[in-house]
């Protein structure tokens, strides 16, 4: 469940929210809100996940996606206190943002928007999932993302106008103008923990990773993703422990499906 839930998320929002995804709690009053919300049931649906200028889409993902989305975390095991239902039962959600809502929104800055629409689905959780959360940071296990011995082996790229993207395929990573911050947060996703970026490097990058994925066939002759990073990238990933964010929930209620 979680490869798919992460594999729509990155696919839909490639340089906005893995960026800013352990951005701290916004605490501020968020004067935006959705027009009108639609929670189904999903069991047979595809699982994706879709941000437009009007409208936030998921489904076939359980509510923990949603609440991961919201509040900025980035693995299922960083939402403590969740029924089993809010991890197993997928949904669907659709809501709608009014023309006025809209066109404020889009004045602002990319990830001063993205705030912005973070803080509309944590009030959409309060209000149809009667979620009640908090934030802690607790020692965990991570992963340090630094340089390997020679360098970093990527091509750096300037601003083209167009914004960074990345397609990650099973085993494969194909980036353009992607920061190694992004790419932390994905194989966040990857290896199930946190990776916390010690690098030192900033812009934008090209680069091309493959590695053998857990659970490939005895013929995939790629590497694992450790040697791949160090080999092909030039980085290097070492366990260590270290404070962990994770929201706590206090208390959640399946929403009514309309």
């Amino acid at each position: 469940m979680l490869a798919l839930a992460a594999a729509s998320f990155s696919c839909a929002l490639p340089a906005v929210a893995q960026q800013i995804s352990t951005a701290p709690q916004i605490k501020e009053p968020n004067p935006f809100s959705y027009d009108a919300v639609t929670i189904k049931p999903d069991p047979d649906g595809h699982a994706f996940f879709k941000l437009s200028p009007d409208s936030f889409s998921m489904g076939g993902n359980p509510s923990w996606v949603l609440i991961r989305t919201a509040y900025g975390v980035l693995l299922e095991d960083q939402i403590v206190g969740l029924p089993s239902w809010a991890k197993s039962e997928p949904i669907s959600v659709e809501a709608k943002i009014d023309q006025e809502t809209a066109a404020a929104l889009a004045k602002l800055p990319m990830l001063e928007r993205w705030k912005q629409m973070q803080l509309m689905l944590q009030a959409m959780l309060a209000d149809r999932f009667a979620l009640k959360a908090h934030r802690e940071s607790r020692d965990g296990p991570i992963y340090v993302l630094t340089v390997a011995k020679g360098g970093p082996k990527m091509k750096k790229t300037a601003p083209d106008g167009y914004g960074g993207n990345a397609r990650y395929a099973s085993g494969k990573v194909t980036a353009h103008e992607i920061s190694v911050e992004a790419l932390a947060a994905n194989l966040s996703f990857t290896l199930g923990r946190k990776i916390v970026n010690k690098t030192g490097l900033e812009g934008g990058y090209d680069f091309t990773l493959e590695y053998a994925p857990d659970g490939a066939d005895a013929s995939d002759t790629r590497p694992s993703i450790f040697t791949a990073l160090e080999e092909q990238l030039g980085l290097k990933l070492e366990p260590a422990r270290g404070p962990v964010d994770v929201i706590v929930v206090d208390h959640i209620e399946r929403p009514t499906a309309n």
